[in-house]
């Protein structure tokens, strides 16, 4: 995937993103990353992060670079399928030296069910707003276990934690992975999403754009109309 990934494309999708205070606020990576793992082309993951730290300076910087990138393909794998975000995340970790791989999980493991529940409510109602009892009864009358799973483990273990990835960053994520997975619905769902989470109409644009443009080069060929904003 090297002929796609190639450098100029990835300098061209980054300077989508309006301008940032540094190379590590951009979350351009995270939207490319997740874009070219839902569209299963994990080995363009690692060009992604190379041309990422190309300005960052730092094992400080490279590792929140990294766990940034680990932690949207780990939260995208609910949305593009678990296979696809394990094969991205071995093919990056493969690629890293030792002080930039991890032992030990991000998460608070001794959370209990009750706390992961009420976080996955809160972020549930942050992100879909006054849509949320709607979608939430969706989910519950589709298949109740979908329901409680959603906003439990969903939204409560994997979407909420924001140590890494905070909630606008999240929503990225989770956009790059829908348009890679051509699901329209869920896709107007994150886009309204990020808005509520603090994303600027301009930034999710531009996300919109490099996962279109990341999917596109990876091979993906839509059925459906793309929403966007103005859907």
């Amino acid at each position: 995937m090297a002929n796609i990934a190639t450098p100029a494309f990835l300098s061209r999708i980054r300077a989508l993103y309006p301008i940032q205070p540094s190379a590590v606020r951009n979350p351009w990576f995270i939207a490319a990353a997740v874009a070219f793992s839902a569209s299963n082309v994990p080995e363009a993951v690692p060009l992604v992060y190379q041309h990422a730290v190309r300005e960052v300076d730092g094992v400080d910087d490279r590792l929140l670079v990294v766990r940034k990138i680990k932690d949207a393909l780990f939260k995208s794998g609910l949305l593009s399928g678990y296979p696809k975000a394990i094969n991205a995340l071995v093919a990056l970790h493969n690629e890293l030296p030792e002080e930039l791989r991890d032992k030990k999980p991000l998460r608070d493991l001794s959370r209990s069910t009750d706390a992961l529940t009420q976080a996955g409510h809160a972020y549930f109602e942050s992100t879909y707003g006054d849509t949320s009892a709607s979608v939430q009864g969706l989910l519950d009358g589709a298949f109740p276990d979908l329901g409680y799973f959603s906003r439990t483990i969903g939204y409560g273990y994997v979407y909420s934690f924001s140590d890494v990835l905070g909630h606008v960053d999240t929503s990225f994520a989770m956009i790059s992975a829908l348009i890679a997975s051509d699901t329209p619905l869920q896709v107007g769902w994150h886009l309204r999403g990020a808005i509520r989470n603090g994303a600027s109409e301009a930034e999710v644009r531009a996300v919109r754009q490099i996962a279109i443009d990341a999917s596109s080069a990876a091979g993906i060929q839509w059925k459906h109309t793309i929403p966007n904003l103005d859907s």
